[in-house]
């Protein structure tokens, strides 16, 4: 039962306010509510209560003669520290039983998003590896939690680089889920004759999973490094062991769906359907923690002003071939056509060209100097962009084509 205790500080003295809530702060039990009333906003005391933690702090009115606080004790982040460190242990031992599950929601629920970020944090200091937060703590958290997580999340209006990066996400959602159905018919197959349509689908599929290596980079040379000057270290470094492990299926999928030929079908069809089973499942998880967790704890941490030189830096990196084009200032858009079939590359680049807004830039990364496409640029565009070459070799070779017209 939560137990509610009334004080009333209106027109006491400062030092006799104090001897009044300070200590009866201190006797509270965990679950009881302290009620202060004050005759003004006691702005200071959430801000130090809050730096202190083990309380959730409402107000229950804001004034104009009146305010009142409500003051609950819960449990200190060190408690539910070892709450998770023990729910941890009975994950490890494959434990998942009902009431694990039931414990987990319980502990889970009690915790905002940056708080649960701070503690996998300690526990990973304390020497938890991170495959046993990301494929425990995180699984059974989504599992018990993501009506809720999705309930309460921020949302923010283009042109945030929350709301690129999710927008983006929703494309790749939809990859995944051709892909999906296309590995479901792929089981049913004998021979590559049998995947008719399939094949070219598979490319594409394979084409825009690797395109979102733009995302990944954004997030890994810009959004976490600001994370991390708040001390958020340990959730995006899981997010990044994550973008390892996609980075690599990613490229052989794509590898493979372009090179059918060297394989016999049966290999061809193992390795699809294992590479692709594993993308759809963890690449989906990946999403969800990264817009209801990861994310959150951006928004709520992150001030403006940090914000606005993270979308800096987003901007000057660029953005993949499927950003929404309504990503308002999102003005570059990169391709990057390293690993496109050269005879794909040219028409590709005109069909995001020729729909691409005054102003904007496009941004390609290609392994040779694209000295003949500045040709045909020269020779059909002339007059209606701007050529700049960012990077000349001897590997790579990068260059930003802005419409002016």
């Amino acid at each position: 039962m939560n137990t509610v205790k009334i004080i009333d500080v209106r027109g006491l003295e400062h030092s006799k306010r104090e001897s009044l809530i300070f200590p009866s702060i201190d006797e509270l039990k965990e679950q009881e509510t302290l009620r202060v009333i004050f005759e003004f906003n006691p702005m200071p005391l959430v801000y130090m209560l809050n730096a202190k933690g083990g309380f959730d702090i409402a107000y229950e009115k804001e004034g104009p003669d009146e305010w009142i606080l409500n003051i609950k004790k819960v449990a200190s982040k060190e408690n539910k520290k070892e709450a998770f460190k023990e729910l941890l242990k009975e994950l490890k031992e494959d434990k998942i039983s009902e009431a694990t599950k039931e414990k987990a929601k319980k502990i889970l629920q009690s915790v905002d998003v940056t708080t649960l970020g701070f503690i996998e944090q300690e526990l990973i200091k304390e020497g938890v590896s991170h495959d046993e937060i990301r494929k425990s703590l995180c699984d059974i958290h989504l599992d018990v939690l993501r009506d809720t997580l999705v309930s309460k999340r921020i949302e923010v209006s283009a042109p945030h680089p929350v709301n690129t990066l999710m927008e983006e996400h929703k494309v790749i959602l939809n990859s995944l889920s051709e892909l999906k159905g296309l590995i479901e018919r792929l089981k049913n197959k004998n021979n590559f004759k049998d995947m008719a349509d399939d094949m070219e689908k598979l490319k594409d599929i394979a084409h825009h999973l690797v395109e979102a290596e733009n995302h990944h980079q954004r997030e890994e040379d810009v959004l976490f490094p600001s994370l991390e000057k708040h001390n958020v270290v340990e959730p995006p470094n899981i997010m990044k062991l994550d973008h390892l492990e996609f980075r690599k299926r990613k490229q052989e999928l794509f590898k493979i769906a372009n090179n059918s030929e060297q394989y016999e079908f049966t290999d061809f069809k193992k390795k699809i359907i294992g590479l692709g089973e594993y993308l759809t499942k963890e690449l989906e998880s990946h999403i969800f923690k990264e817009d209801n967790i990861l994310y959150q704890i951006a928004l709520q941490i992150l001030t403006k002003e940090e914000w606005g030189e993270v979308k800096k830096g987003c901007d000057k990196i660029g953005y993949c071939c499927f950003t929404p084009a309504d990503q308002e200032n999102s003005k570059i858009v990169e391709l990057d056509l390293r690993q496109m079939p050269p005879f794909e590359r040219h028409e590709k680049i005109f069909n995001i060209w020729d729909n691409l807004k005054s102003g904007y830039t496009l941004k390609i990364i290609n392994d040779h100097d694209p000295k003949p496409l500045h040709y045909q640029f020269e020779a059909e565009q002339k007059g209606k962009y701007e050529w700049e070459y960012i990077e000349k070799g001897p590997k790579d070779w990068s260059v930003q084509i802005k419409r002016i017209k």
